[in-house]
């Protein structure tokens, strides 16, 4: 098991070609810990744990590399508060 230092929002936008096969690609990349389908402009938000900014940038660009992956927008969370 891996330590887990860092966590990010991913903003995906995806062309034509969207499909459950895209999402289920996307969720067997190392580091993905869920993904959900929006509505609006954005398509999926997806959230990812990395052990650094190396392994982070890692898991965009296997992300990006998914077919149908049109544009993404990272986040990275400095905080996080629960109820």
């Amino acid at each position: 098991m891996r330590f887990m230092a860092m966590q990010a929002f991913i903003m995906v936008k995806v062309g034509q070609g969207f499909s459950r096969e895209m999402t289920k690609d996307i969720l067997e990349i190392d580091g993905v810990a869920e993904l959900s389908e929006l509505t609006g402009d954005i398509d999926m938000l997806i959230k990812v744990q990395a052990t650094d900014v190396e392994d982070l940038s890692r898991i965009v660009f296997k992300i990006r590399g998914v077919n149908g992956v049109r544009e993404t927008d990272t986040r990275m969370i400095i905080s996080t508060q629960r109820k």
